[in-house]
């Protein structure tokens, strides 16, 4: 049997913190992706890591991210995207 493939790419900007996400890829297309974010203190050390969150895969999101290939990211004090 296939198991799943993930793919992680980890954005960094400035030291101050990073964007990663997990996308099961394969024979049948994702039904969700993966994503949490990395705080880093002044000496690119760990000091927090944000709850994992699920964004849902429906047809519709898979053809606008395939075709913008663009993901936002908004900060709340609250840790809630």
């Amino acid at each position: 049997p296939n198991k799943p493939v993930r793919y992680s790419y980890t954005r960094q900007a400035r030291g101050s913190w990073s964007l990663n996400w997990l996308v099961p890829i394969g024979h049948e297309k994702p039904s969700n992706i993966k994503v949490f974010i990395h705080e880093l203190n002044a000496g690119n050390q760990l000091s927090h890591m944000s709850p994992i969150y699920t964004i849902e895969m429906g047809d519709e999101l898979l053809a606008k991210l395939a075709r913008d290939a663009t993901f936002f990211v908004r900060a709340h004090e609250s840790n809630e995207m």
